[in-house]
């Protein structure tokens, strides 16, 4: 399944050249993110419950076309890689500007932290089944 979710570019997402600002688009990605978790009944809520939450380790965005304030993108999410032990993840976002084209790509690389001991480690089953149900990149990665 490929997670979409479509945000209208805000005042905010703006800067002094009239187009979306470089953060921003990790901002477009983060709530693509954590809206498709909401969506698999894996919110914060279910996180914590879990005793488990995501941390960011990298983040990259290659620019491919301007977007513009009040523009609708639509942001695609794919899953593009994992460790052995699924304790280390990617996840790519393909950000369309409102002709359908596509504006940039944004790549973060996370792992998953098991709250009660502060340190990296394999998510429960529960996040695996829903992870594994989220299109996957042609490109998969094989985190070492």
């Amino acid at each position: 399944m490929i997670f979409k979710k479509t945000i209208e570019v805000r005042w905010s997402d703006i800067d002094a050249n009239g187009h979306v600002t470089h953060t921003a688009y990790g901002t477009f990605a983060t709530h693509t993110r954590v809206a498709w978790m909401a969506s698999v009944d894996c919110n914060m809520t279910k996180l914590l419950e879990l005793g488990f939450a995501a941390v960011l380790l990298k983040e990259q965005t290659e620019y491919f076309r301007e977007i513009f304030l009040g523009e609708e993108v639509s942001i695609e999410l794919y899953f593009a890689g994992s460790t052995k032990d699924n304790s280390r993840w990617k996840f790519v976002h393909k950000i369309y500007s409102a002709n359908g084209k596509l504006s940039a790509i944004n790549t973060v690389y996370g792992a998953w932290i098991d709250t009660s001991i502060r340190r990296i480690a394999p998510p429960p089953q529960y996040l695996l089944d829903r992870i594994q149900d989220l299109a996957m990149t042609d490109d998969f990665e094989h985190i070492a």
